[in-house]
Formats: structure tokens, C-alpha cells, sequence
């Protein structure tokens, strides 16, 4: 299943091509805003992997997912829904949720996206990706301790119109349409409208409705900039999301009572294979979303330096159910809803001398997310007690009934101020020294109501039951006080509230070598902040702590042959201090979070473009991890999930003129050796805890300087791998198995006037 054939070919084919090196253009400089300047990537001692626009568009990217693809130090994938998009970088990061930090935050022009899960539809009217590795603390306004992910859009165009449209159609019935138009107004005001709407059917195929993992989304980005002076500069941006679909449903393999069950009610059942992409359910896992966002940046460039204010809001709303089971049996039906709202202000001012260059800045950020809203969040169905008592044991009975139901309502408000600010001394021709400092204050309140209506035995306070009936809880291992009242007590309604403050720091020295090739060196600190759970747990398992980070990095950039060679690497030692991870419940429904004592990480990273001819463009990309480990606490020896020994890709780009434009050919393959899906403690893990993927992606292309028209297919090996795994449930013993997309294709035309 696993093939490494590809990645043979591929490399054979770098070996050979690279000794065939003669004299040839160069490669395309690649521009970085990594450091809130742009400059060169080869110029700066920060470790990004970049993608231009021209690389975004040759190589498909369409999402985050698809960066993620192409980055071998970047994770991401998602599960019960797309809200709870886990991301990670160099193997560290945590699944979203309403009251979880993300490890790796994610910024639009500068905002930070305050749920990694607003981050994962469809790009629009992109112009560039970097993805920074390591804390940003002392760059960015909010604090992310395992890196960034800074995504820039298109800019008004001020001097002309210019407009785009493109379709792309493909299997499953992929439609997708998206464009921008931009023009200026006036000689000091310029406007841009971008917009994106998919819709594809779902490719899990269904026996009991329709197929599940579809796609239905749309969003629009509106932009207006006054330049009123040749030193300032407004610029007002308004954005909109819309998604509804059947998503995140997994394959599954259902215990034999299950099945048993499920044929007895006169449904076909799916074949015993969690991997072929056929299921049977007849409650999708529904998925809807709603977010708005604007935001104001000013620029006013003076002669002592550049001050910058960016303020910035949004808005969300999210309804996601599905049913416990993933069967059509009505075992639990959960209801998830869950809105927020944000504010940040951010004001930077920099500034330029002989020898120096520096950056001061003051942040404010204020959200409030809701999860729940009062109403049912979870019922127990007609099927629970007579089905899962025959799996989960004949306590079920006792401990459950049907019509039990939860009403939850938490909210959770978090405050931050930030001061930080970053300096580079050029000690001479060749040596720079970058130091950084941040201090952060932050303040989090907990506000957690949960109503459970249960007419289950162990519901009732043990003084108003029967001896006989204690005596008979006793030999099932039931005795006051019962081990289920943590979750069905009749109500809590409980405050909590924490404040902390950090401070982080980041220390760089850099080496030119040579004009052609830069050495560093750094260490820098990183806090993501602690919090509360919501109501699953204990109450004393309510709050968790602040995580520290400690990164070291040694690095070189060297730019060889003409520039035509181009080789990156660094070597990095990561450390973690109250590790956060989010584990599911014993009872497999809803997830806790806890400090999981230390980690360390300690790997290389090798980026290689090469130019051996003038039409063919090759790059490879490996993380090599040597240590990825709990080295403390009670997973201590285990290795970190979404962790791989070994992630890498492979690129070529064949470029030919054809007629009055040009031919290209585009493949990407990646790889990810042996790694750990499932975020659970090693006593529940199990084989299918543990993937690995191969994955193989083609273009073919032809455009000129308006149209361009595409032939394209992803994961075309038709690889079958599972993104996520989770802790079977309880009350069925049902394994779910995330999958990643199958084989997809399709055709692409673009019109650029």
C-alpha cells in the first residue's frame, strides 16, 4: 500500500538532472515579508518555506491543507469537524476547540485568526504563503510558540484595471468558480473584489444516504485603499464565509453486534474494510458556517520611521452534529455549536539607521467563544441500552437510559496585552546580532452551565435506592459515590478565572559567508497560554497551565552555481515545558485537556531548488526527526502524534514555449514515514493508531500572458491512509478511520483581462 517507487524515481531523476548543470538562467528570487520587511529568503535568519503565486497556482494549491501537503515540517488534518483542524509544525501543535490556544497561529495580512479552524476553507486571491518555523513572539502581535502561518493577499491595484476568472470542474462533480476584479477610483483611491465558490459531492459512499464528505462554500473578500499622501496609506478589507456540508464523516469498523443490528433493520452493510470509502450512516455529520471579518490598516511613514496601526474584528457561528455511532443506529446524537467573536489592535513602529534595524509594538487582543447555546447537546437514543449493553456490558443499563439528555452552555473570555519588540545590529560587513523581547499579560474567565436530565438509576442519590439494588451495583463494580455522577449530576454552573503574565525572547547571529551564503544561529522563548476545560472531566480537572517553549536553531543559505542552485537546511532542538495535550474522555465522546509534562524535538531540515536546464525547475524538501518525545510526565517515552521520522516532497517543473505561449508539466510527490495518528495514551493505542501516506500529484498546463488551461490530478496513486484514528467508542466499540481524500481530478481555465 505504502510504495516508495515514486520517491526513487523522482530523486533519480534530481541526481541526474543536477550533474547536468550548465550555464542557465537563474532561479526566481524568492520575497519574504517573514520579518515584517520584505526581503530576500536567502537574506534572513529566520527558517520559511515560501510559495509565490506562481507556485501556489501551478501546484494546485486550493487550502491550507494543500500548503500542508507541500511543507514536509507542516500538519494538518481534521476530524469530527472542520473547527477542530489540528495543526502542527515540526511535529508540535494541538487540535482546535473553544478553549484550546492553537500551537501554530495562523495570519491573514497580518491578523491573527483566532481559531485555526476560520482558516481552513478555500484560499482566495492569494499572493504568497510563508510558514515560519519556531516562536514568532517577538514578530507578531499574538504569541505562537511552534511557528506561523502568514498568508498574503492581493493588494488593490492602484496604476490599472485588472480583473481574473477561472473555472475548474473535476470528478465527484467538483465545480469550482472563482475571480477578482481591481481598479483604481481615483488618483488616491483603489478597490479590489475577489471571490470563491465550490460545491462537490462526497466521495465516502454512503448505503443508508447520501455520500458523506461533500463540499458547499463560498467566501468574498472586499478591499478599498486611500492613499492620500505619498506617505499614507488606508487600506480597508471586509471578508465573508459561508459553508454547509456533510463533512468529516469517517469509515468505520463496527463491532459484529452492531452489524448484527443494523442488517436486522434491513440495511446493507459496507464492506469490513475501513479503508475503501464506504460507509453506512444515515445521520450526516453536518457542518455549517458563518464568518464575517474586517479590518483597517493604516501606514504613515515619517522621517524617523514607519508607524503602522492594524485594527481588526470578526464574527463566527458554527453548528456541527452527527451521531455517535457513525451507524444507523440511534445510539447518541450530539449537537455542537459553537460562535465567538474577536477585537485586536496592533501598533508598530519602525525604523532604520547607519547599523541598526528596529521594531516596537504594542498589542491588544480581547475574544469570547461560545460552546454551546442552551439547548440539547446530547440525547441518548432508542438503540443505546438494548445494543450497547450487549457490548459495552450490562451496567450500561444502569448508568444510561434512553432520553437522557445534556444542556450545555460555556463561555470563555480571554483578554491579552502584549509589548515586544525586535532590533538587528549589523556589527560589521558580514556579522548581524537580532535580539527580541516580549512581555505578555493575559486574563481568562470561564463562565461553564451543563443541565443533565437523566432518569438512569445511577442518576438518583444512592440514600433513595434499595439496598438489594446497592448490593446488586456493588457486584458490577458500582458503588457510591457512583463513578458516572461526573456526568450526570442534574447541574453545575461554575466561574473560574485565571490570570498570567510571560516573558519571551529571541537571540540571533548571523555569518555572510560569502555574498552567496548565509550561516545562523538562534534561541528563542515562546508561551502558549493555559486555560480551562469545558465540562468534561472533573473539577479539579478544570484548569490547565501555561506551555514554555525553548528553541534552539543552526542553519545555512547558500545560493550556488550562478544561481542556479539554491540549498537551505537547519538544524533545530526543540523543548517543551507542561506540554498541552487534548485527549479524548474515557467514554470516547468530548475531549480534556492536561499538562502533559515535557517534550523535546530535535531534527534537521533540508529544502533544494535546482535549475539544471532552463526549462526544468526541480525542489526537494525532507524534515528529518531524530528525537520526537514525551521526555516527562505520563506518556514519557512515547513518541508525539503527527510526527514523522521522515516527511519530505519532491517537485519538477517542465516548462517548453508552445505556439504563442508555453507548455508546462508539474508533478509533487510527498511522503511521511511511520507516525501516530491518534493523539490517545500508549495503553490505548493500537496498530491502526500507526500510518504512514505516499502521495503523488500531476498538472499539465498551457497559458500565455491571458489564458491558461489545465489538466490536474491529486493523489493519483489513489493512496488510502487514515489522518486520523480515534479511541474506539465505548458504548459500541466503533473504530473510526478519517481518511484522506481519494484519487481526484479535473480541468482548469483561467482568464486573466
Amino acid at each position: 500500500m505504502h510504495s516508495s517507487t515514486p520517491l526513487a524515481a523522482v530523486l533519480g531523476l534530481t541526481i541526474c538532472a543536477t550533474g547536468a548543470l550548465a550555464d542557465m538562467r537563474m532561479l526566481e528570487e524568492v520575497v519574504v515579508t517573514a520579518t515584517k520587511q520584505a526581503a530576500s529568503l536567502q537574506d534572513i535568519a529566520v527558517t520559511v518555506t515560501a510559495f509565490s503565486e506562481q507556485a501556489i497556482r501551478e501546484a494546485g494549491i486550493r487550502s491550507a491543507e494543500d500548503v500542508a501537503v507541500l511543507t514536509p515540517s507542516l500538519n494538518i488534518n481534521a476530524n469530527i469537524s472542520p473547527f477542530s483542524t489540528r495543526m502542527s509544525i515540526r511535529g508540535i501543535g494541538t487540535a482546535g476547540s473553544t478553549y484550546l490556544e492553537p500551537s501554530v497561529g495562523v495570519f491573514v495580512d497580518g491578523v491573527y485568526l483566532n481559531r485555526s479552524g476560520l482558516s481552513v476553507s478555500d484560499l482566495v486571491d492569494i499572493e504568497r504563503i510563508e510558514v515560519l518555523q519556531g516562536p514568532q513572539g517577538t514578530l507578531y502581535g499574538k504569541n505562537t510558540n511552534a511557528g506561523a502561518i502568514s498568508i498574503t493577499t492581493k493588494a488593490p491595484n492602484t496604476e490599472q484595471r485588472e480583473a481574473h476568472l477561472e473555472a475548474s470542474a473535476g470528478n465527484y462533480a467538483m465545480q469550482r468558480l472563482n475571480g477578482s476584479v481591481s481598479a483604481p477610483l481615483s488618483d488616491t483611491l483603489a478597490y479590489r473584489l475577489a471571490g470563491n465558490y465550490h460545491q462537490r459531492d462526497g466521495y465516502l459512499e454512503n448505503f443508508a444516504g447520501p455520500d458523506l464528505n461533500d463540499a458547499d462554500e463560498w467566501n468574498a473578500v472586499g478591499k478599498l485603499l486611500w492613499e492620500p499622501t505619498a506617505n499614507a496609506s488606508v487600506l480597508f478589507k471586509a471578508s465573508r464565509v459561508e459553508r454547509d456540508m456533510n463533512c468529516c464523516s469517517p469509515d468505520t469498523l463496527q463491532n459484529p453486534i452492531v452489524e448484527a443490528a443494523m442488517a436486522e433493520r434491513g440495511q446493507r452493510l459496507p464492506p469490513n474494510d475501513p479503508f475503501d470509502q464506504k460507509t453506512a450512516q444515515n445521520i450526516p455529520s453536518n457542518f455549517e458556517l458563518e464568518s464575517t471579518a474586517a479590518s483597517l490598516q493604516v501606514e504613515y511613514d515619517t522621517e524617523w520611521g514607519l508607524v503602522e496601526s492594524l485594527t481588526s474584528w470578526d464574527d463566527y457561528d458554527v453548528q456541527a452534529t452527527q451521531e455517535g455511532s457513525r451507524s444507523v443506529l440511534d445510539i447518541v446524537f450530539l449537537n455542537q455549536p459553537q460562535s465567538g467573536d474577536s477585537f485586536s489592535q496592533e501598533l508598530r513602529f519602525s525604523g532604520s539607521s547607519a547599523a541598526l534595524d528596529y521594531m516596537a509594538g504594542v498589542y491588544y487582543f480581547q475574544q469570547q467563544t461560545r460552546d454551546g447555546d442552551g439547548d440539547v447537546s446530547t440525547i441518548v437514543g432508542a438503540d443505546a441500552v438494548p445494543v450497547g449493553s450487549q457490548v459495552f456490558g450490562p451496567q450500561l443499563g444502569l448508568i444510561a437510559a434512553q432520553g437522557d439528555a445534556s444542556f450545555v452552555r460555556n463561555v470563555f473570555e480571554t483578554k491579552t496585552l502584549a509589548v515586544f519588540t525586535r532590533a538587528s545590529w549589523r556589527l560589521s560587513d558580514r556579522w548581524q546580532l537580532t535580539g527580541g523581547l516580549r512581555w505578555s499579560e493575559e486574563d481568562k474567565d470561564a463562565d461553564l452551565e451543563v443541565e443533565v436530565e437523566s432518569s438512569a438509576l445511577t442518576a438518583q442519590p444512592p440514600e433513595s435506592l434499595p439496598p438489594f439494588v446497592l448490593t446488586q451495583l456493588a457486584a458490577l463494580g458500582i458503588t457510591p459515590p457512583f463513578s458516572f455522577t461526573s456526568s450526570v449530576r442534574p447541574e453545575i454552573d461554575q466561574a473560574f478565572n485565571r490570570s498570567s503574565d510571560n516573558v519571551d525572547w529571541l537571540a540571533s547571529l548571523s555569518y555572510d559567508l560569502s555574498p552567496d551564503t548565509l550561516l545562523f544561529a538562534s534561541a528563542s522563548t515562546g508561551t502558549k497560554s493555559g486555560g480551562f476545560n469545558g465540562v468534561a472531566g472533573t473539577p479539579e480537572e478544570r484548569e490547565f497551565d501555561d506551555e514554555n517553549t525553548l528553541s534552539y536553531e543552526v542553519g545555512i543559505k547558500a545560493t550556488l552555481l550562478d544561481s542556479r542552485l539554491r540549498i537551505n537546511s537547519t538544524l533545530f532542538l526543540t523543548e517543551i515545558e507542561k506540554f498541552q495535550t487534548a485527549q479524548q474522555t474515557g467514554q470516547g465522546l468530548g475531549q480534556i485537556t492536561t499538562n502533559q509534562g515535557e517534550v523535546e524535538v530535535f531534527g534537521l531540515e533540508l529544502q533544494v531548488d535546482a535549475l539544471p536546464l532552463p526549462n526544468l525547475t526541480l525542489g526537494f524538501g525532507l524534515q528529518y526527526l531524530d528525537t520526537y518525545e514525551f521526555t516527562a510526565g505520563p506518556d514519557q517515552g512515547q513518541n508525539m502524534p503527527f510526527a514523522a521520522e521522515l516527511s519530505g516532497n519532491v517537485s519538477a517543473t517542465l516548462a517548453f514555449p508552445l505556439t504563442w505561449g508555453g507548455v508546462y508539466l508539474r508533478g509533487d510527490y510527498s511522503f511521511m514515514s511511520d507516525h501516530l495518528t491518534n493523539v490517545a495514551s500508549g495503553a490505548e493505542l493500537e496498530a491502526k493508531d500507526t500510518q504512514d501516506r505516499n502521495t503523488l500529484n500531476i498538472a499539465l498546463g498551457w497559458r500565455d500572458d491571458n489564458w491558461s488551461v489545465s489538466l490536474w490530478g491529486k493523489n493519483l496513486t489513489d493512496e488510502e491512509y487514515a489522518i486520523q484514528t480515534l479511541t474506539p467508542f465505548a458504548i459500541t466499540d466503533m473504530d473510526a478511520y478519517f481518511l484522506a481524500p481519494p484519487r481526484t481530478y479535473g480541468a482548469t481555465v483561467r482568464y486573466d483581462f
